[in-house]
């Protein structure tokens, strides 16, 4: 009886045994660090992406036009020559001619805007759009949005680089009759413009080798 006992408990301990050491504890134990490092290891270098990555986004742009067709959430523009069409998001700022906050409901057809927008992942979204009157479209009028690279001393002339096209610099006259006014409508001076700000120039035609500025808007 006794040995009948034995040879089961050492049939039993070797059916046991045996898928035991297929996969043992240490294997088991092994391949969870395995797996652990190398989720570990994968969020580092996502993370050093993200650090590391200095690839900047595609800079704004700035459309004059008309508005021909509005929807939720998105706007079409005809320009001076072709129709636009953008994505309104849920941070796309709208301001009427005085540059107050309107709401995206007060846009309507055939109103003329200056849409400033931004281009990512093959989007283009209308980041601000801002309503001007019909005479700042005429075409011999000059809508930019660049960044000024210089100021004159006396403060007359300042240099501005357009940001949709980073090649060309305009030369500004700025006179008495400049409007000078922030993105939220309050009345700058010439001494409050500083190099390196990003403004939206509405200038005459080009006088010489400079253009006079109308209006000045800094963002």
């Amino acid at each position: 009886m006794k040995k009948f006992f034995l040879i089961f408990l050492t049939t039993t301990y070797f059916c046991l045994a045996a898928p035991l050491q297929a996969q043992s504890p240490t294997q088991v134990l092994g391949e969870s660090i395995g797996d652990l490092r190398e989720n570990l290891q994968q969020k580092v270098r996502e993370k050093l992406a993200e650090i590391t990555d200095t690839t900047p986004l595609n800079p704004k742009k700035a459309y004059p036009g008309t508005i021909v067709e509005l929807n939720e959430d998105k706007i079409k523009i005809r320009t001076q020559t072709q129709e636009m069409e953008f994505t309104l998001a849920s941070d796309t700022a709208y301001l009427n001619q005085k540059q107050r906050t309107i709401k995206r409901e007060d846009l309507k057809k055939d109103q003329n805007v200056l849409l400033l927008s931004l281009n990512q992942d093959t989007i283009n979204y209308a980041k601000r759009i801002l309503l001007v009157e019909p005479k700042d479209l005429e075409n011999n009028k000059k809508t930019t949005l660049g960044t000024i690279a210089d100021i004159s001393t006396a403060g007359s002339v300042i240099t501005l680089v357009s940001v949709n096209n980073q090649n060309e610099k305009l030369q500004i006259k700025l006179d008495s009759k400049t409007e000078i006014r922030t993105k939220d409508n309050k009345v700058l001076k010439v001494s409050d413009l500083k190099k390196d700000q990003k403004i939206i120039c509405i200038s005459g035609p080009l006088d010489k080798q400079s253009y006079p500025a109308l209006r000045l808007i800094t963002l």
